[in-house]
């Protein structure tokens, strides 16, 4: 070998010290990339959690077509959702309907007419969603005022539904969710009637129509909270003496923060709370999110504590204050509690958790295929009787409709 040139003997470690380097600025580029890929999707969550809203209830817009008490819609992913929609044609049309559940008929969704106001006729261009309802309650015929709930920070928007029965002293305060709407609740509101209390439809600061407060951050339910309280002190101003909370996602958080010591004696008493697929803990929720979205697990779990590090960095968060499974040994009145296997949003195993540590308050509805927040389209009677004779429990002697 001595005969052979120094290059060519030489090259055998020349390639071996390349490879080396080869792979270290490989390894270099990864680590750049996840580190990219955490602090984006970071920066993303960050502000989709301190300021989503939205201006309209979700739904599609679709041509419909109309053969006596059934309608034929597109087939997609609204339009095949399973149990009720709802269906509203557009201007110069008017009308609402709400849709019974779904058959295939060739290339479109067949279903049928349940109930109907106003008109919808065949060719019309119409809103169709699983949240039913897009307006106010003035859309199922039921008469109600606008108000305002005076609180620290500005005056909060609400809806307020009297009771059919005038001497009722009782009230449901319904909590809608993060970026979420009033009206999202309004499936609910009949069986909330039928039960004879009052409602108040509230809303809470930096959401959609309410007051900007700071830089427009949301919280995740525990200053949101205070503007639930401040609908306590209304109710007790209107006349009633006794509340049940009522929060959809992230607003049975707040219906959950509000149980709070620090909030202790409230204006009338809470007797009880309902909870529509809630959001209990929210590390695990963005954690879940971010998986959601195709992350692997362990990548997601560190988009998830970056995204924790930067919402508490920019608005003070504290995650631990809103962690309810941690605050469930505290928790004093009986919870209602509904949860589909199919939410997306918040992972059922939280509600399975809350059930769990506190069966002697929890009354648990797992409802199967259920959607977030849309649990009460798949068995709309079931979830009614649930609601209405969990109020007859925890408020004895209201008068029932």
């Amino acid at each position: 070998m001595s005969h052979l040139p120094s290059a060519i003997r030489h090259l055998p470690s020349a390639l071996a010290r390349l490879q080396t380097i080869r792979k270290r600025r490989a390894l270099a580029w990864g680590a750049l990339a996840y580190a990219g890929i955490v602090f984006a999707g970071a920066f993303l969550g960050a502000e989709i959690t301190l300021r989503s809203k939205t201006k309209w209830v979700k739904g599609v817009f679709v041509p419909i077509g109309r053969r006596g008490n059934d309608i034929f819609l597109p087939a997609g992913v609204e339009t095949m959702s399973r149990g009720v929609v709802g269906i509203v044609p557009l201007l110069p049309n008017k009308g609402h309907a709400v849709l019974g559940p779904q058959r295939l008929a060739g290339t479109l969704v067949r279903r049928p007419v349940l109930q109907e106001r106003g008109v919808l006729p065949n060719g019309a261009l119409a809103w169709v969603s699983t949240f039913v309802y897009n307006g106010t309650p003035q859309q199922l015929g039921i008469d109600f005022e606008h108000t305002v709930v005076q609180t620290p920070v500005g005056e909060m928007p609400a809806w307020h539904v009297p009771p059919r029965k005038g001497d009722s002293d009782a009230i449901a305060i319904v909590i809608h969710g993060h970026g979420g709407q009033r009206a999202q609740a309004l499936r609910m509101l009949p069986a909330l009637m039928r039960s004879g209390v009052g409602s108040l439809f509230v809303t809470f600061r930096n959401a959609f129509g309410a007051p900007r407060v700071g830089k427009g951050y949301l919280g995740l339910g525990d200053v949101e909270a205070e503007d639930v309280l401040a609908a306590l002190h209304w109710a007790r101003e209107a006349g009633y003496r006794r509340a049940v909370l009522y929060g959809f996602s992230m607003g049975g958080n707040i219906a959950l923060s509000v149980l709070r010591e620090k909030f202790m004696p409230f204006p009338i008493p809470v007797t009880g709370v309902m909870l529509d697929c809630p959001a209990l803990e929210w590390r695990d929720t963005i954690r879940w999110q971010a998986q959601r979205f195709g992350l692997p697990k362990l990548l997601a779990r560190h988009v998830g504590r970056f995204t924790e590090y930067i919402v508490t960095r920019r608005s003070g968060q504290d995650f631990d204050v809103v962690d309810q499974l941690a605050a469930a040994p505290g928790f004093k009145v009986p919870i209602l509690l509904w949860h589909g296997t199919r939410d997306r949003t918040i992972p059922i195993r939280q509600s399975d958790a809350l059930a769990a540590a506190r069966p002697d308050l929890v009354e648990y509805h797992r409802i199967e295929g259920g959607k977030h927040i849309r649990v009460w389209n798949i068995d709309p009677k079931g979830y009614d009787r649930a609601l209405e004779a969990f109020i007859e429990r925890v408020l004895p002697g209201v008068n029932r409709d």
